[in-house]
């Protein structure tokens, strides 16, 4: 297991000098190597002689008023009266100081200039690389240039051993499998939660029909209050003979109508005789 482990590392290794060499092989000295070299010194420069905090106001002011600055770019040559146009695009000029201040944490402390790296030209444009050594981690300053000389991209990266790109590589790779592990057990945590739902089902069904069981007699109950009729009939009774006594006392009084007297209550006469 140990010299396989050792197999790797030594391929990865020989992986990293071959594309190093190849890099190198690539580039060139270029006509306008002075130059270049002084920009990226330059910039470096600036970026170094400020702080975090007035960095982060410079990011703020510029995208802010970008489209200011846009116009201030463009008229650049008359404003300064020189006719040279500004080292930089709106887009390149932000992306310089974002790029380092992202990396602020990994570069540490400044030191000074590592390596110049050289230059390579494609397609009338030319990157050029300057290695600058930091504290932790040392920076890699890439400038492409267009035909013009006016820098397009910028780029600020933190140049990592081979062991930390190893040790990056392998952390994400146990975060992204921790993660897929984690989804699965969730899902089939999900899945053998289903077992559960028929018994809930069961569980509310018989609840239910106890419910309808249990409102089934009172229902039935309800019309149990039928036998007050005979009270009303009772009512009835009297009410009749009422009218019927009125009509007899209105014919002895010899009057067809009994609007005259008023019937206030009928007493029962006693059968016995005296």
């Amino acid at each position: 297991m140990r010299r396989n482990m050792k197999k790797i590392i030594s391929l990865l290794a020989l992986l990293v000098c071959v594309m190093s060499l190849a890099g190198c092989a690539e580039r060139e000295t270029l006509p306008k190597e002075d130059m270049y070299k002084a920009n990226s010194d330059k910039y470096v420069a600036l970026l170094t002689s400020q702080t975090e905090e007035e960095l982060n106001e410079q990011i703020a002011y510029l995208e802010d008023n970008f489209e200011d600055f846009e116009q201030e770019i463009a008229l650049y040559p008359y404003l300064m009266g020189s006719g040279s146009k500004f080292d930089f695009t709106a887009d390149a000029y932000l992306a310089l100081f974002k790029s380092y201040v992202s990396n602020m944490d990994e570069f540490g402390a400044y030191v000074g200039v590592k390596e110049y790296e050289g230059g390579v030209e494609k397609d009338g444009e030319v990157t050029y690389d300057v290695v600058y050594e930091f504290e932790k981690h040392d920076m890699r300053l890439s400038l492409v240039y267009d035909s013009h000389d006016i820098i397009t991209t910028v780029t600020a990266d933190p140049i990592y051993s081979t062991g930390e790109i190893l040790q990056k590589a392998g952390m994400n790779t146990l975060l992204g499998m921790g993660v897929v592990f984690a989804v699965l057990i969730l899902i089939s945590l999900i899945i053998s939660c289903f077992n559960f739902i028929p018994a809930i089902e069961r569980k509310f069904s018989k609840k239910k029909a106890a419910e309808k069981k249990a409102a089934a007699p009172a229902v039935a109950a309800a019309p149990a209050p039928a036998p007050a009729a005979p009270a009303e009939t009772a009512v009835t009774d009297d009410l009749e003979l009422v009218a019927v006594i009125t009509a007899a006392v209105a014919a002895a009084r010899g009057t067809a109508s009994a609007d005259g007297f008023v019937v206030r209550s009928i007493k029962r006469r006693s059968s016995r005789k005296r």
